[in-house]
């Protein structure tokens, strides 16, 4: 008789040190193994036969002790039925019985492949944009396994109806069932659902127009010049702020990963993390002055918002990213409540800012979305816009940032 085990596979370790998680389902002297899609790391796994699980230290336990549960069910299930038939049982019919060439997974079970993948590739910030998607659906669902033929339009516009009444605005719920529906085209890109199941054909996802977060250029005059105590922590939130907006409106997650190497005959030339493009800025005086202020020998990025111990750990700096850019919001706010600034600055508007304040001294659209390294949809306008010489959007940036 075929007896099945939780384990990890420990011949097939990855470069992050984790472990696939597998039923080994045993036969005689032979074994099958069963994937369940996802790994964790030895420390993470609780060893024990068929209770085995993954520990709730494991930011995702719940969820991959479901699929564990569930597929263990189908690994027994399979089993008692060859036996039934009174067919021969062995590791190999077990399998086959249960890992079908489609729909092998449910939605939930691939759902979260798919975030263990994205987080093995270090794409934590994605990875956890589909980990609260996923979350969202079984909590606004109130179900804890969901198939893919069960993703229907009148279940989709349910759980929408549920989110609703949850409080959710329209443009979060948008955010999730983009994410849902993503994870959907990768299955049938995969082969593991059919697409003739696909729900979002008929389910349209809502969207509505969000308030533009941008301030006036007087206004990003009055927070440079505002005379700050350098011990408060809003004369660093108005620094970062500034920083940016002389940097074309960078991000703050790239803004903090910027290292020295990165600045070259006075130029910033990195690679934007959400496109993954290379950007290449003159810095301005002003940006100059702002990152000798905070570059310290020995440090590995200028601005101090990742600790040395956390360096080169996606997870780590995601954490300290988020933390330092929620800090440096929350006095971005008390600066523009001070100068009586009728919107809530966060230090997204220096991007926005930056856009607005070019369109509004005569600078083109599409000179405009080339400096922040938008595509225009045009394959002619980008291939003109490919051949303009960097000093025109020097040019523009400097005439810009002189508040």
């Amino acid at each position: 008789m075929a007896t099945v085990r939780i384990k990890l596979d420990t011949r097939r370790e990855r470069p992050d040190k984790t472990y696939p998680v597998v039923i080994r389902i045993y036969s005689g002297d032979k074994y099958r193994d069963v994937g369940l899609g996802f790994t964790v790391l030895k420390s993470q796994f609780n060893e024990g036969n068929t209770n085995a699980k993954i520990k709730a230290s494991h930011p995702e336990a719940k969820s991959m002790n479901l699929a564990i549960s569930q597929k263990l069910h189908e690994v027994k299930e399979g089993a008692l039925k060859l036996q039934m038939k009174e067919e021969i049982v062995t590791a190999d019919r077990i399998k086959d019985a249960v890992v079908k060439p489609v729909a092998k997974y449910s939605f939930l079970q691939y759902g979260w492949r798919v975030v263990e993948q994205l987080k093995q590739l270090n794409k934590h910030g994605n990875a956890d944009i589909y980990r609260d998607a996923l979350n969202g659906l079984v909590i606004h669902s109130k179900k804890q396994s969901i198939e893919f033929k069960e993703l229907t339009y009148e279940f989709l516009q349910q759980v929408e109806n549920n989110m609703i009444k949850a409080g959710l605005m329209v443009n979060s719920i948008s955010v999730y069932f983009r994410t849902i529906r993503a994870i959907y085209n990768k299955a049938i890109k995969e082969k593991v659902v059919d697409k003739a199941l696909y729900p979002f054909d008929d389910y349209k996802i809502k969207t509505e127009q969000t308030i533009k977060r941008s301030i006036t250029r007087q206004e990003v005059a009055q927070i440079a010049n505002m005379n700050l105590d350098p011990t408060t922590p809003e004369h660093h939130a108005r620094n970062y702020f500034m920083l940016s907006f002389n940097m074309i409106g960078i991000s703050f997650a790239d803004m903090a990963t910027i290292r020295p190497e990165d600045i070259t005959s006075g130029r910033l030339i990195f690679k934007r993390k959400k496109t993954h493009r290379i950007y290449n800025i003159k810095l301005t005086d002003k940006a100059i002055e702002l990152l000798a202020l905070y570059q310290q020998e020995g440090r590995t990025y200028i601005l101090p918002v990742i600790p040395e111990h956390a360096v080169d750990n996606p997870r780590e700096e995601r954490k300290y990213i988020q933390y330092a850019n929620k800090t440096c919001n929350k006095y971005l706010d008390r600066i523009g409540k001070e100068l009586k600034i009728q919107q809530k600055i966060t230090s997204y508007f220096s991007r926005h800012s930056w856009a607005s304040v070019c369109k509004k001294m005569g600078y083109s659209k599409d000179l405009i979305s080339e400096a922040l390294g938008h595509t225009s949809g045009n394959r002619v306008t980008e291939i003109y816009l490919s051949s303009y010489d960097q000093d025109v959007i020097d040019a523009m940036n400097e005439a810009v940032c002189k508040l």
